[in-house]
């Protein structure tokens, strides 16, 4: 099966950092951001292409963070521009950046269309201000809504909405207005994360201390399937488990993690795949930098794939999908009969209702959605 490849470049810049954030992620400061910028364009220069010919295509390049919006336009285009003279990037590509409400304007947001990002994925969270102020969001529920709006005005017509669920001292009906707001905003997409909490989380000391009370998982179960239902009335295809799209508009780039796509990375803690290798870079900035800038390469870690990771990791990536795996194409690319090789396991999460069958495809359930780390465990 062949695919065009993404590019994946993280801007680990942040006005401050969320109390739930693992990410790779820093205050802004010019100077450091200019240096930054330089060293990930000499990083995509370096891109081996021609050790992967099969990846110099690609059509989508997506700017994640912390918030790519804290750089100038002229860094973002520097930054596609230098893309488009190291790889074949398609006239119709999708080109994504990340942005926090409250963090840009509309002259801005006009001028990211016109240096050729053409998606907008707002970090939106929850449109309450109580809990925008209880995460450490700096933006309102207002911002929020007139970001969306800008956009539209700045000729978006890709617009893709953030929202966390389970969140400490949440009700359903706080959950459910935010639901409200969300689709009111006319967004192409939805993502909708649970809350998980690192140990070293300001949010999850807070709770540790007893000054917020964590949410049990019932409620944080009966939010998720509110959504799902809520998703499925506006229209919305339920297309990954925790993704929500118009028909049509469903994240190009994101597709590649759950099919097997290659993506090139670049920038901090970014991770790539060619098809047999898992690569990620230095989670240090100044590592990264001092390591770009010697003349070195960034990554800290690599993994080499076997034909039995590869045929495993297909099989819980594409679980995630609406569509699940197709059973007979799984076996001519990897050889394997899936119903034979996991027999005790597929009849365990079936008689559990954590999974079902198309004809020939395996999917999750709706009942497996929210279970759905047991049921890809058993396909490890």
């Amino acid at each position: 099966m062949k695919h065009l490849a993404g590019i994946y470049i993280h801007i680990p810049f942040c006005a401050t950092r969320c109390h739930y954030c693992n990410f790779a992620t820093g205050g802004y400061e010019s100077e450091l951001a200019r240096r930054y910028t330089a060293a990930a364009r000499a990083e995509i220069e370096r891109a081996e292409v021609s050790k992967k010919p099969e990846m110099r295509r690609a059509d989508t390049i997506y700017f994640g963070g912390g918030t790519p919006t804290t750089l100038t336009i002229e860094q973002i285009s520097d930054l596609i521009e230098t893309c488009r003279q190291t790889f074949d990037i398609a006239p119709d590509s999708e080109i994504t950046a990340e942005a926090n409400p409250g963090s840009v304007s509309q002259n801005y947001l006009e001028e990211l269309r016109a240096a050729g990002v053409n998606r907008l994925s707002f970090g939106v969270q929850s449109f309450d201000d109580g809990e925008l102020q209880m995460i450490g969001r700096t933006h309102s529920s207002e911002d929020a809504r007139e970001a969306v709006r800008m956009a539209r005005a700045a000729g978006f017509a890709n617009v893709s909405i953030d929202l966390i669920a389970g969140l400490p001292e949440q009700k359903l009906e706080t959950w459910r207005r935010n639901l409200e707001e969300a689709f009111a905003l006319e967004p192409d997409h939805l993502s909708v994360y649970l809350l998980e909490l690192y140990k070293d989380a300001p949010l999850l000391h807070r709770i540790n201390r007893g000054e917020l009370r964590a949410i049990d998982d019932e409620l944080t179960v009966e939010m998720y399937f509110a959504l799902v239902d809520e998703a499925e009335r506006q229209g919305f295809e339920h297309y990954e488990i925790s993704n929500w799209a118009r028909p049509g508009f469903e994240s190009r780039h994101n597709l590649k993690y759950w099919t097997g796509a290659p993506y090139w990375a670049f920038g901090v803690s970014a991770a790539g795949y060619d098809g047999q290798t898992r690569w990620s870079n230095t989670r240090n900035i100044h590592e990264y930098l001092a390591k770009i800038e010697s003349g070195q390469s960034p990554v800290a870690e690599t993994i080499e794939l076997n034909e039995d990771d590869r045929q495993s990791e297909n099989l819980f990536l594409r679980l995630r999908l609406k569509d699940g795996v197709d059973l007979g194409e799984h076996q001519r690319r990897f050889g394997v009969n899936t119903l034979e090789r996991y027999r005790d396991e597929i009849e365990r999460l079936r008689e559990a209702g954590l999974i079902e069958f198309d004809e020939n495809r395996l999917k999750i359930s709706r009942a497996g959605t929210v279970l759905a780390n047991e049921v890809f465990a058993a396909f490890i």
